[in-house]
């Protein structure tokens, strides 16, 4: 088989895989419960895996740019492979791992391909957020829109409808997140709503812990989860 008959399953494979994760955002956008219904019965790591790689590269490439404009192409590399490999992929899945053993804690018998494909379906609403974040400084760095304490967050700052607006889109941004955490527990996990306050209250330190040692770090003041 020549070169040229090798690449082509390859190209389609890869326009498959997606194909097949873009279908998988417009559905957790439009009907999450029958999306986790489906992971839940067909569990496929490959829509979940394209989408979490993407993001690692998008993430990775953009902090590499960033710090090879301050410190040159050693730090971008060092930088890539944080939030590449350790900020968005490894994150993923220690989360997900961490998900999965407390829900077999709780009684569980969800397979651990199934709750990482089901929590990466997660990462939606973390991108959504992080694209409203880089729209919002995009505004407030317009000449006229903010004043000399936009960057500070002091007097002539963003205006107070903007700071507003995005704390809304904020607080939408998480509660779409907990939302599939909860299904990822109740659809996937199989757990009952007493067992999923129980395993909020034995996530939430975990998830306070990392963020708190990603500060003391100096990895990020907001962590991808």
């Amino acid at each position: 088989m020549g070169a040229g008959q090798q690449a082509q399953p390859r190209s389609r494979g890869i326009r498959a895989a997606l194909t097949e994760t873009w279908g998988l955002v417009g559905e957790l956008t439009r009907r999450p419960v029958e999306t986790y219904e489906r992971i839940s019965a067909r569990p496929s790591l490959r829509a979940g895996f394209t989408l979490v790689g993407l993001i690692a590269l998008a993430f990775g490439l953009a902090g590499a740019v960033l710090a090879a404009a301050v410190s040159g192409p050693a730090e971008a590399l060092k930088v890539f492979i944080l939030w590449a490999v350790l900020g968005v992929s490894g994150v993923y899945l220690a989360a997900g791992g961490v998900i999965w053993l407390t829900a077999r804690m709780l009684g569980s018998r969800a397979p651990f391909r199934a709750v990482l494909a089901a929590w990466a379906g997660s990462y939606v609403p973390t991108v959504v957020w992080y694209a409203g974040l880089f729209f919002v400084h995009l505004l407030v760095a317009r000449p006229g829109l903010a004043g000399p304490g936009a960057a500070t967050g002091g007097p002539g700052g963003p205006p107070v409808v903007l700071q507003i607006v995005f704390l809304a889109f904020s607080v939408a941004c998480l509660l779409w997140k907990a939302l599939l955490l909860y299904l990822t527990l109740r659809v996937v996990g199989g757990l009952d709503f007493r067992r999923i306050a129980a395993a909020t209250a034995l996530l939430a330190p975990v998830a306070l812990g990392y963020w708190l040692l990603g500060l003391h770090l100096g990895w990020f003041k907001v962590p991808v989860l």
